[in-house]
């Protein structure tokens, strides 16, 4: 693997299980590092598709950054032993922060439904979960992982941040 690629992978993983989370990522994967770097590399990729689509990050370099990393999500050997299940919830997720993007700014329901579904990403960290310790484990993680996504994208009014 050349060393710009290796690094830039090293650099996804870390910046995105940083210290004080690796402890919760630990518990959530019952230790499978394969898992671990998965989910952190999937955590960079949506957050730079994210930052592309609100206008965070432009220009080419961005965009391709970005392609690059995708190359590195559905490669990973935690992805590829797993890739039945969880393709599937790659699409629904791709399919799902869409519907959000596209009623972002629109009025009653359409408006809410995509304020919560911007954090469907979160259903990959639920599949790997469940397949690294089933679905009591799953379900355990779920309502945490719902609220802390809350959390860090509502002010104390509940108001979109």
């Amino acid at each position: 693997m050349p060393v710009a690629v290796a690094q830039h992978r090293e650099a996804a993983i870390s910046v995105t299980l940083p210290e004080v989370e690796k402890q919760e990522a630990l518990w959530l994967t019952r230790g499978n590092q394969q898992a671990m770097e998965f989910l952190g590399v999937w955590r960079e990729y949506v957050h730079q598709i994210d930052d592309l689509i609100d206008g965070d990050s432009k220009g080419p370099e961005a965009v391709l950054n970005a392609f690059m990393l995708a190359a590195f999500v559905y490669t990973q050997p935690f992805f590829v032993a797993h890739m039945p299940a969880l393709r599937q919830i790659a699409v629904n997720c791709t399919n799902a922060y869409a519907d959000s993007v596209k009623w972002e700014k629109a009025e009653g329901w359409r408006g809410q439904f995509s304020d919560h579904y911007r954090h469907f990403a979160s259903e990959m960290v639920l599949a790997v979960a469940s397949i690294c310790g089933g679905y009591d484990h799953m379900r355990k993680i779920s309502p945490m992982l719902r609220e802390m996504g809350w959390n860090e994208h509502h002010d104390e009014k509940g108001q979109a941040v």
